[in-house]
């Protein structure tokens, strides 16, 4: 029981042994080998230890498997040691990973399962993937006790609907076939309707994988998210662009577009800009009742470099973070505040 608790969203995560073992070959630094895993979270682990409950888009298959089925289809397959990662998470507090992206199938079948089995040895929670349809949508739930009031927390986790990843990749779980799940709109719906009907302390969040890499916000984003809020979601956290993507209040509930990169060791080749966002839920005692805030707290990493480490940002580089999360919109800039706190420098959103 207590009289607040913290959630933290954290954008999309791997640890890069795909990218770094290919500097290595080309002789150039491979910052896992050099530093070590945890020099990663050098300067973020503040907020890891400072929150109650994390959760990350953990996009990468944890699996020693030497070759994957997509190899000679897909640009990029991403894999993580199984025995050094799910034991790293653990260690930073991370207590929940959605397996919900264009990555964690990269090894198929025995990949996720693979990946599904160490993250669970070590009591990390998976949602978004699973070895059928039933298991892969099924939504993460964590039961709080805000002093004496109940917080149902449910979270959706998934990526967006793609033709190649449907006909040519096979990413989804269809019936008995494992796979990502497939996160839309019609497809949700009627079980928020049904959660929110059914538990008076429910709390939805969408946790979802959509947008286009290295894109601002588009249109099918913004009709999706808002969708998801029709429905009864209270919250819609994106990732996926690898850079911020614009927020916003919709109908009193936030929308986060896209958080961008957590920890992510790969040269993007200043593709992008290098502002991201770590995501806070603050759930507190109000009465008989709950309150619930949100806090985005910016983080940079640099877009081109081969050894990128995540770091907090400098107060100089808060009005460039407000452009992107507004993407030009002066009536969204206008809800923010900036503060600071024992984490880092903050940007609170007032209601529109």
């Amino acid at each position: 029981m207590a009289n607040e608790v913290r959630i933290s969203f954290y954008g999309d995560f791997t640890f890069g042994e795909n990218y770094q073992a290919r500097y290595d070959f080309q002789e150039k630094t491979n910052i896992l080998r050099q530093r070590g895993y945890d020099f990663l979270f050098d300067n973020v682990k503040c907020f890891l230890y400072g929150s109650d409950f994390n959760v990350i888009n953990l996009e990468t298959s944890l699996s020693n498997a030497k070759t994957s089925y997509l190899e000679a289809k897909k640009a990029v397959v991403h894999w993580s040691d199984p025995e050094i990662a799910p034991k790293l998470l653990k260690k930073y507090k991370i207590h929940a990973a959605s397996l919900g992206n264009n990555h964690s199938f990269d090894f198929g079948e025995a990949g996720l399962k693979q990946s599904l089995d160490v993250l669970r040895k070590e009591n990390i929670s998976c949602f978004g993937a699973g070895m059928n349809e039933e298991e892969a949508k099924k939504p993460l739930k964590k039961e709080f006790i805000i002093n004496k009031t109940p917080f149902n927390l449910y979270i959706f986790g998934g990526y967006k609907y793609r033709e190649d990843y449907d006909k040519d990749f096979d990413f989804y779980a269809r019936g008995a076939k494992a796979g990502v799940n497939l996160l839309t709109v019609e497809r949700t719906a009627n079980e928020i309707k049904n959660i929110k009907a059914n538990d008076p302390y429910a709390y939805i969040v969408i946790f979802i994988h959509f947008g286009f890499d290295l894109q601002k916000t588009v249109n099918a984003q913004i009709e999706s998210a808002r969708g998801f809020i029709d429905c009864g979601a209270d919250l819609v956290v994106g990732h996926g662009p690898h850079m911020i993507n614009r927020f916003e209040i919709y109908k009193e509930k936030p929308i986060i577009y896209s958080l961008g990169n957590f920890i992510f060791p790969a040269d993007f080749r200043g593709k992008c800009a290098p502002y991201n966002l770590v995501a806070m839920l603050n759930v507190a005692e109000a009465g008989n009742k709950v309150k619930t805030s949100i806090s985005l707290y910016p983080i940079y990493m640099d877009t081109n470099s081969k050894t990128p480490k995540t770091r907090l940002i400098t107060k100089d580089e808060v009005s460039e973070v407000i452009e992107h999360l507004s993407e030009g919109d002066e009536k969204i800039k206008k809800i923010f505040k900036v503060k600071e706190d024992n984490f880092a420098i903050r940007i609170c959103a007032d209601s529109l």
